[in-house]
């Protein structure tokens, strides 16, 4: 597991480093001073598990690093360490899964460590076996962002940006995709973990599309994603 620790104070990383280091061999910890590094290295194709993510750096705001962090890499989890609790709601918006104040306990570090690790592992679902017209078309639920119908035809959008138009009915593959997926109306289908932000009626996704709610549809989803970036 590749983790990162974006701090611009050596001695906080280090603490997040040693509080770690004997929990498992599986571990590989980079330590970034700024989120422009951070950046750098993960548009630079390292893909990490686990980020723990300053809030006030120097020159930066942790919050729009983490932003940014999810945009390029939605898998990735973030947690803040941090002097101040003034940004926590902020910070669940970037659907950070911890939030800890500094100085942070070991056993802190070690409980939000413990708590991302039980996420990560469930995210990973048996994969999801379509049968079209003798096509055989298999995906795994955590990396698809979304479904839509078609007419006679559904589209399945995948979190590497591509699309696949598999020639079957909506609801025979809708009812294939568990609680992690929300209906925002008839016909689509979404990935709660990829929902960036909901404003109002306003739903839009860290692939850059936005759709509206009906009005029977906005205080469930908002319920429902309220539910998955506070759990």
């Amino acid at each position: 597991m590749l983790i990162a620790i974006c701090d611009d104070t050596k001695a906080d990383a280090e603490k997040i480093k040693f509080s770690l280091m004997d929990i498992t061999d599986d571990l590989e910890m980079r330590y970034f001073s700024t989120g422009t590094e951070l950046i750098d290295s993960i548009k630079k194709g390292n893909v990490y598990s686990i980020v723990f993510q300053d809030i006030y750096l120097e020159k930066e705001n942790g919050v729009d690093i983490a932003r940014e962090v999810k945009e390029l890499s939605p898998e990735t989890q973030i947690i803040f360490c941090t002097t101040s609790t003034d940004h926590a709601i902020e910070a669940f918006k970037v659907q950070a899964v911890d939030y800890l104040v500094k100085p942070c306990e070991e056993a802190d570090i070690v409980k939000a460590f413990a708590r991302v690790s039980l996420r990560l592992s469930s995210q990973y679902s048996v994969p999801i076996v379509i049968n079209a017209n003798k096509d055989i078309h298999v995906f795994h639920s955590e990396k698809v962002v979304r479904v839509e119908s078609d007419k006679h035809y559904t589209v399945i959008y995948t979190q590497n940006g591509n699309t696949e138009r598999v020639h079957i009915n909506f609801s025979d593959v809708a009812k294939q995709f568990g609680n992690g997926f929300v209906e925002l109306r008839r016909g689509l289908l979404v990935n709660i973990r990829y929902i960036e932000k909901i404003s109002g009626a306003n739903v839009l996704m860290t692939d850059g599309s936005t759709y509206t709610l009906p009005k029977a549809k906005k205080d469930f989803v908002t319920a429902k994603y309220i539910e998955f970036i506070t759990e």
